[in-house]
């Protein structure tokens, strides 16, 4: 029986666990076993990959390397690139909730002016996570715990005495000038403040001060300064206290300055490689190389050719310190074309560096510009087809 211990390293778990699984269904597919069996052996791989999958973005929040394998694998989610582009090609706005009649909140993005487009708050909380973005709190909201949503929970005032809801609230006000002190509501005559007892209207704020409540019962009589408090769902038709129901913090969302040159960089990576799919090669994203032990943005094939290519970005130019991580790499992977891609472009001593171990650069202000040179570097390095006799 597989061991189901925790593991130090669970997403190399859940990529053995996932092997596991699709053999499993390629096993059934060919009828080897029956569907009760691969009901139960399915079921239990898929909560392992689940499990390992939590445990994994939990250890993301204070590992840094398994935060950065997560965000390479959450970069090709149409999803997630929807939100990058948001932040990296928008407005920069943070993306914070918006609560509507149901007051449930929600978020959206703006890609184009007139078009809105919802995003799963489950998934802003992922990336948030994994180090993509950066949240404030914006409110705590309290849910009815039978429910499990605020869109009909309001607070209840109560009489500490009887429970009853039947109370009255009074402001005390006391008046500076004479020290009387009644309810607020007998200081009230038409649109001015009058005192009841010395009859002087307060004409300024500093005139008055605020004493406290002074709360009564309707149905008991009974007076007091602080009712309890408790909530009730009217659709359930629940009441509850703050100790029972669910309090859920709602954020606004920001992009992470930390990784921004990595998410700009490796946002563009998608339409890169589907720029090579179309044109024939095979691409992984991203990509490992026989020998070698680090991972490359893309690595494209085409037949037995190799090509291995890094991409970055920045505000302005890329430096030499990722042209150099290309380099190490490259001493272990033996790639037919080593390409370096930049946006916007390269400084002087990084294009001087690259050019100096080998590599080819294809610089662009967008990943579509940067594509279309890497396919050029591709194809000018293409060896000549045999004529045919």
């Amino acid at each position: 029986m597989p061991s189901t211990a925790p593991t130090a390293d669970p997403l190399g778990e859940m990529e053995t666990l996932t092997r596991e699984l699709a053999s499993l269904e390629a096993a059934f597919s060919q009828k080897k076993i029956t569907q009760e069996q691969f009901d139960s052996l399915s079921k239990g791989l898929k909560e392992r990959i689940s499990n390992a999958e939590s445990m994994a973005y939990a250890m993301a929040k204070t590992d840094e390397s398994i935060a950065k394998r997560l965000r390479a694998g959450s970069y090709i989610e149409p999803g997630v690139q929807q939100v990058c582009y948001h932040f990296i090609n928008g407005p920069k706005m943070p993306l914070g909730p918006l609560f509507e009649a149901d007051r449930i909140p929600r978020y959206f993005i703006e890609p184009e002016k007139g078009v809105r487009l919802p995003v799963d708050a489950a998934l802003l909380r992922r990336l948030a996570g994994i180090g993509i973005l950066k949240t404030s709190l914006f409110e705590k909201i309290f849910m009815c715990p039978k429910c499990e949503t605020q869109t009909n929970v309001y607070p209840r005032f109560k009489c500490p005495q009887c429970a009853s809801t039947d109370i009255s609230i009074n402001r005390m006000i006391e008046h500076l000038t004479c020290g009387t002190i009644h309810e607020e509501r007998v200081f009230h005559v038409g649109n001015a403040m009058v005192c009841p007892s010395c009859k002087k209207t307060l004409q300024k704020p500093d005139e008055q001060r605020l004493i406290g409540l002074m709360c009564s019962c309707d149905k008991c009589g009974a007076h007091f300064e602080d009712p309890s408090q408790s909530f009730f769902c009217r659709k359930c038709e629940l009441d509850f206290s703050l100790t029972t129901g669910i309090i859920t913090d709602v954020y606004t969302y920001y992009i992470n300055e930390k990784t921004l040159d990595e998410v700009r960089s490796q946002i563009g990576i998608p339409a890169i490689a589907k720029v090579l799919q179309n044109n024939g090669f095979e691409v992984s994203m991203p990509g490992t190389i026989t020998g070698a032990a680090g991972e490359f943005s893309i690595v494209a094939r085409k037949g037995s050719r190799v090509i291995a290519i890094d991409i970055a970005s920045s505000d302005v130019e890329v430096g030499v310190e990722p042209v150099l991580e290309l380099f190490v790499k490259l001493l272990e992977a033996k790639p037919d074309i080593a390409v370096f891609g930049a946006l916007p472009r390269l400084s002087t001593k990084a294009a001087e560096v690259a050019v100096m171990h080998g590599m080819k650069l294809a610089e662009g202000l967008t990943p579509s510009e940067v594509a279309d040179k890497i396919l050029a570097i591709a194809s000018a390095d293409q060896p000549p087809t045999p004529v045919q006799k």
